[in-house]
């Protein structure tokens, strides 16, 4: 059964709610700063500047802000929806995600400014009303990824309200989704399928009391938006679908962002205890329009005494050495490549109409490429890149 917990916008937001349950009451929200961006990586909150955000190409954007929030209640979920535009011009359309930032705020005494928690979940598919298609919440599972963002400002240490914008960085291991199918540690795949109107969730779970999201009006790129959000609870168990009344619909405040090529997603190892040590190496890449078929590939993290070469082949896999994570089933030649000072230009017009994949590896400087004997010392990430 759906629930009113909303009026229009402009009055925003009396609640109804379920029997024996106390409404839960919309407030007036402040001018929201920017707490800094948040890098899960190294799991702290950094100042903003330009070279701790990650912003690339947006994929949702529901960020146009009204002037309030509402608070669920400690541990419980609220879960949101939109649509992902189909960007990709590749068989299988994916979409990954490297950042997002949400807006909350709080009137939780909060005398260090860093005593917050709030976790958010994303979900590949969701029904209007009745949530996830795979019937899972946050306590159930089924998210396709999950972020406990910790050490957050709440309200003023005299409990008066402060509003917060918080950029989540998750390059280097935290995209959405980091894993490939077939590897041990994969949770699903966002997919994009604008054309049969497919929603993807996402949830804003407050660890705090007297803290909550707020609302947005819509924004530039807020496809799929439904004037509704599902309550979980802390177990897992439905407690309705609560609607926003009024025009414009309405929904929780979000913005994502990801890699400027819609057919190329990074991945990584899966994380085995204890880790291999020399999983750290960190490649990007680039290309110079988004129809060439060359690429730039660059190790940013090269390691004293060492070379570096370019793994790459038409198929993945995840092969555990004693040094490292083998993610590529070499098998296009003239791989491996020497990278010249860690970076390399290539041309994969050879793989046209392919998806190929790439790793780096780091050998002993002056031993020559890597084989079963000359085992890398250190390994990088992977790409998956579709070639137009």
């Amino acid at each position: 059964m759906q629930r009113k917990l909303m009026v229009p916008v402009c009055l925003l937001l009396i609640s109804a709610a379920l029997t024996a349950q106390t409404p839960q009451p919309v407030f007036k929200a402040e001018t929201p700063k920017h707490a800094g961006v948040f890098k899960m990586s190294t799991g702290e909150l950094l100042p903003s500047s330009p070279d701790t955000r990650a912003p690339q190409a947006l994929l949702f954007n529901a960020a146009l802000l009204t002037n309030y929030y509402s608070v669920p209640g400690t541990d419980q979920e609220w879960l949101d929806e939109g649509m992902l535009l189909d960007r990709s011009d590749g068989p299988n359309p994916l979409e990954q995600m490297n950042c997002f930032e949400f807006q909350y705020c709080s009137t939780e005494a909060d005398a260090t400014q860093n005593s917050g928690t709030i976790t958010l979940a994303f979900y590949d598919e969701t029904i209007v009303c009745t949530g996830p298609t795979n019937g899972g919440n946050f306590a159930l599972g089924g998210y396709v990824c999950a972020y406990d963002i910790v050490g957050l400002p709440l309200g003023a240490a005299n409990g008066a309200i402060q509003c917060w914008i918080v950029t989540v960085d998750l390059r280097w291991g935290f995209e959405c989704p980091a894993y490939l199918d077939n590897q041990s540690c994969y949770t699903g795949k966002m997919v994009p399928d604008q054309a049969n109107g497919k929603l993807f969730g996402w949830s804003f779970i407050p660890r705090n009391e007297n803290t909550g999201p707020i609302l947005s009006k819509g924004g530039s790129q807020s496809a799929g938006i439904d004037n509704s959000f599902v309550w979980f609870d802390q177990f897992g168990a439905l407690v309705g679908c609560f609607w926003f009344g009024g025009t414009p619909w309405a929904n929780f405040a979000m913005k994502m962002w990801g890699y400027p090529d819609p057919d190329c997603r990074i991945y990584f190892p899966c994380n085995p205890v204890p880790i291999p040590a020399g999983d750290i190496l960190r490649m990007t890449v680039s290309k110079p329009s988004a129809l060439s078929t060359e690429r730039t590939f660059t190790i940013t993290n090269q390691q004293t005494g060492q070379e570096y070469w370019l793994i790459v082949g038409l198929s993945s896999q995840s092969l555990s050495t004693p040094t490292g994570t083998l993610l590529v089933v070499p098998s296009v030649p003239p791989s491996p490549m020497f990278m010249a000072n860690g970076t390399i230009d290539i041309d994969a017009a050879v793989a046209s109409g392919q998806y190929i994949y790439i790793q780096g590896v780091g050998t002993t400087a002056g031993s020559g490429p890597p084989s079963i004997a000359n085992l890398p010392l250190d390994w990088s990430n992977s790409w998956c890149d579709y070639i137009n």
